[in-house]
């Protein structure tokens, strides 16, 4: 499949119209015969191509003049026609969850190539230019979102969920780290210039009409642009800088926000002396935290999700040392959160849970700082820790895809692409030392990290927590300055 999406690149970047020609019958005479269904796309692609060598324009039909109706005729025709038909179909589920993911995949696709116009014919280019690039992948994203939100409630979904999941994200990462997919850039984050806005619930309505698309793909797509279009950083205490704040889950989604809240309910009695403060700010936090976890967390309070949401206790210890700050927590709050999560993965096989325990109970100590805390070999060792990494990684295994955990030799990259994305919003004296971080581009390290992954080939699930969660923290990785708040067009 690789090969066949490198064929397809060769095809869109070719300016000479003999090559290009050469090239679309070549990739056609290599799939004829195929029955995936993937490959459905990609004769698409390669009509549309034919199409636009014969008659000199693109096949696209916008259904107005005004700037919202040009975008969404040309995220429908990169939907169409961009190879994307066929990549997030599977035996089960219901049918519009994977219409929706092949849709959302050209969306986050589509803005990253805005973002690098050079590459961008005058068809594919909207009258507001790069101006819509980040709240194209931003509605693609939340999109995602919302769809488990909809869908995740029924077990028959499972399975097209986790495909759509990981299909969409994966343009996510490459689009915002991978330099192979991205091209050359600046060495710094993409700020507020790339505007961000989605189209108005009357074109998207308009085109959904037009299109016949089913009630519930219209429903999340409308809700979804809607919640980037009005969604703003909310003010948070100068301790906690800039995070972000419910973006990706938050009362847009009710029924995965109200598992979050749910399990932090459980989490804060562990703890005993919180705050109001310290416990709205741990739901921020949390929410954030089971965001990454989507591939594999339904919300649904089954015993396959309790595994993923073991490692939230990370989010709560990491709001007690900020606020307070307090040097420790107590040996009898480490125990019981220990024993909380003993509890959500006692259903795992013996060797599974003394594994993933073991984890949990080096975290804890290092994570709430408790007196004696075990130590690791080299920084960034103790930091996958500290981190929480290595539970997460272990929880996205043992739920319910099994698979490799994140390799020793890319544990560095991780550390590394956290402490640079996040290098802003750090706290010198209470997250990691401030000679740690700010050291790195965070694309350049991303690049190393993804490429990495791909190679040692981990988990899906894994891959996917691992890095979309360190995009997460910088605006999807779409605007990562502490100003940077303004995703519509407010």
């Amino acid at each position: 499949m690789v090969e066949v999406y490198d064929d397809c690149t060769k095809i869109d970047h070719c300016a000479d119209k003999q090559e290009k020609a050469a090239l679309i019958v070549a990739l056609r005479n290599k799939l004829t015969g195929s029955n995936r269904a993937w490959a459905e796309g990609i004769f698409d692609f390669l009509d549309f191509e034919s199409f636009r060598l014969a008659r000199g324009h693109a096949p696209v039909t916008p259904l107005g003049d005004t700037d919202d109706l040009k975008v969404m005729a040309v995220l429908d025709a990169a939907y169409r026609h961009g190879a994307f038909r066929g990549l997030c179909r599977t035996p089960g589920g219901a049918e519009w969850i994977g219409v929706l993911g092949e849709f959302c995949a050209a969306m986050v696709h589509q803005g990253f190539k805005w973002l690098r116009s050079a590459d961008v014919d005058d068809w594919e280019l909207p009258a507001l230019g790069q101006a819509w690039c980040k709240g194209m992948a931003a509605w693609g994203l939340v999109g995602l979102t919302m769809a488990v939100d909809a869908a995740g409630q029924d077990t028959d979904n499972d399975e097209a969920l986790y495909r759509i999941h990981t299909v969409v994200v994966a343009h996510h990462m490459a689009g915002a780290g991978w330099l192979r997919y991205r091209g050359p850039h600046p060495h710094r984050h993409f700020d507020r210039t790339v505007r961000g806005a989605a189209p108005a619930e009357s074109a998207i309505r308009q085109f959904a009409a037009w299109r016949g698309w089913p009630r519930e793909l219209t429903e999340v797509l409308v809700r979804s642009a809607r919640h980037v279009n009005t969604w703003v950083s909310p003010p948070a205490p100068p301790i906690h800088h800039s995070r972000q704040r419910g973006l990706i889950l938050g009362p847009h989604t009710p029924r995965l926000n109200a598992r979050v809240n749910q399990v932090v309910d459980e989490l804060v009695p562990l703890i005993g002396d919180m705050t109001p403060e310290e416990i709205t700010e741990a739901r921020w936090r949390c929410g954030s935290w089971l965001m990454n976890f989507l591939p594999v967390w339904r919300a649904r309070g089954d015993r396959t999700d309790a595994v993923p949401e073991v490692s939230a206790f990370g989010g709560v210890l990491g709001v007690l040392r900020e606020s307070r700050p307090r040097p420790h927590i107590t040996t009898e709050q480490a125990q019981r959160i220990i024993e909380w999560c003993r509890a959500r993965t006692e259903h795992l096989r013996p060797d599974d849970q003394r594994k993933i325990m073991d984890e949990i109970e080096a975290t804890v100590a290092i994570r709430g700082r408790l007196p004696g805390a075990p130590s690791a070999t080299g920084t960034d060792a103790r930091r996958f820790k500290d981190g929480v990494w290595s539970t997460a990684a272990l929880s996205v295994v043992y739920s319910r895809h099994g698979g490799r955990e994140v390799p020793e030799d890319m544990r560095e990259p991780t550390v590394r692409l956290f402490n640079a994305i996040t290098a802003h919003r750090r706290i010198p004296g209470l997250d990691v030392e401030r000679g740690h971080v700010n050291t790195d581009c965070w694309v350049c390290v991303c690049d190393q990290l993804f490429t990495g992954l791909v190679d040692n080939r981990p988990c899906t699930g894994v891959l996917v927590a691992n890095i979309q969660g360190s995009l997460s923290y910088c605006h999807c990785g779409l605007g990562a300055t502490v100003d940077d708040n303004d995703l519509g067009t407010r």
